[in-house]
Order: structure tokens, then C-alpha cells, then sequence
């Protein structure tokens, strides 16, 4: 499935870097919607056991603002996006060596998880009537992410239930990766120059790695996969 995402995200683009070699209209566009994360599930690095964090979240906000060149039925730009939900659960699976047992625990969580990202996207326009200036476009990104933990947490070290519990227990990590992005939507003009649009965007990062000595997945490095779904609305003003 990934494998066919990321050639339909290089079709796109390349679609776009085809475009005629003419400078296009410059254009400007912000927009903000409401982001949900699928839950993120944290897997050993390496080792034999199976331990695993899964993290839940709630709806959150998205934001971002971009530059770019319209060439007609194809655009290319450079965006600038954040993107922040809390965290609303965490399920521990875990091995504990002093019961000889496996264990799954599931509670309340703290903290959130941002992501800043920088993407290069590529855009194809469709005008469905001929006597309409309504677009239906299709566009899809690559680019870098910036995903950071604050202070993420249940309040208690999973596998002490007692008073050798740590009651502030959270963690706070950050790594840069690669990600890309999907995206379908609508524009309709609004004014000389100006578009509203709407659109669904699909996101996913490459896995990320927390620290060795991360106590908040359980003291292994784990890897820790991002993806989620946008509906965001905006603007887009050509120059």
C-alpha cells in the first residue's frame, strides 16, 4: 500500500516539474482545518520480546501557508505546515520479567504531539464545465518533518501500581524524517484573483526512533509511526 502511495505522490510531481518551462503566476495560499492522527503504535527496535506503545489522540488543529507558480492546469509551491493534537490514551503491552506475565495497560494520558513540516507539493487542476472557473485538483508533497513529543504521559510508570510510582512520568522527545503527503479538493473563486478552497490531505512520516533510555517506551528504543487525516479549508490569492 505505501509502495503505491509513494508512486502515485511521484506521478504527481512529476506532472508538476513537467510544466512548461515559462514562468507561471505566482500565488500565495493559507489555510487551517482539523487534523486526526491515527493512533501511533511504538515497536521494539530489536530484542525478542513484543513489548509495544500504542498512542491515541484527539482531534487537533492543522495550519499551513505556501508560495508557489500556477502553470495553468498544473501548480508547484513550497509549504509551511504544523499540525498539534493531544494525547488522549496510552496501551501498554509489555513483558514483565518479575511476574513472567504479559500485560496490557490502557489509561489516560497527558502531553501532545506536534509536527512542523516543510513540504514541496505538486498540484493538477481540473476544470469539470467549460463555462465554470471551479477547479477540482489532485496534489501530492514530499518533504521533511519536525515531530515532537511534550510531555507525553499517563502520570504513573505503567508497571508500578504502588508507591514507587513516579507521579510526574512523561516524556519529551523531538526527531526530524522524510514524509509525504495526498491530498483532493475543490477551489471556487471568490474574487479577481482570489480562490476558496477545500480539500482532504492524507499524511504519513517515515518511522521515527525514540531514545534508548526512554522510560516512556519502556527503556528500549522504539520505532514510532505518525499518519494522519486533515480537512482544511482556505485561501488563494494569485498575483
Amino acid at each position: 500500500m505505501k509502495k503505491a502511495l509513494s508512486l502515485l505522490v511521484a506521478a504527481i510531481l512529476v506532472m508538476g516539474w513537467s510544466a512548461p518551462s515559462f514562468a507561471g503566476n505566482p500565488y500565495a495560499s493559507a489555510n487551517i482545518g482539523i487534523a486526526w492522527f491515527e493512533d501511533a503504535t511504538a515497536t521494539q527496535v530489536e530484542g525478542d520480546e513484543d513489548d509495544t506503545v500504542e498512542f491515541s489522540f484527539d482531534s487537533g488543529i492543522a495550519l499551513t501557508a505556501a508560495l508557489g507558480y500556477d502553470f495553468g492546469t498544473t501548480r508547484l509551491e513550497a509549504e509551511l505546515g504544523y499540525q498539534k493534537n493531544d494525547v488522549s490514551s496510552l496501551t501498554f503491552d509489555f513483558y514483565d520479567d518479575h511476574y513472567w506475565e504479559d500485560f496490557t495497560i490502557t489509561d489516560d494520558a497527558t502531553g501532545d504531539v506536534s509536527l512542523t513540516t516543510f513540504m514541496f507539493n505538486g498540484y493538477y487542476d481540473i476544470k469539470p464545465m467549460d463555462d465554470s472557473d471551479v477547479e477540482i485538483f489532485l496534489t501530492a508533497g514530499i518533504g521533511a518533518v519536525f515531530v515532537h513529543f511534550d510531555e507525553v504521559g499517563p502520570g504513573y510508570e505503567p508497571y508500578h501500581h504502588d508507591e514507587y510510582s513516579d507521579p510526574d512520568y512523561t516524556s519529551t522527545f523531538s526527531e526530524t524524517t522524510w514524509a509525504y503527503q495526498l491530498g483532493a479538493g475543490v477551489a471556487i473563486p471568490v474574487g479577481s484573483g482570489i480562490m476558496v478552497d477545500a480539500r482532504y490531505r492524507y499524511f504519513n512520516a517515515a518511522d521515527i526512533t525514540s531514545r534508548d533510555d526512554d522510560e516512556l517506551t519502556l527503556e528500549d528504543p522504539m520505532n514510532i509511526s505518525i499518519d494522519s487525516h486533515s480537512a482544511l479549508v482556505g485561501l488563494r490569492y494569485n498575483f
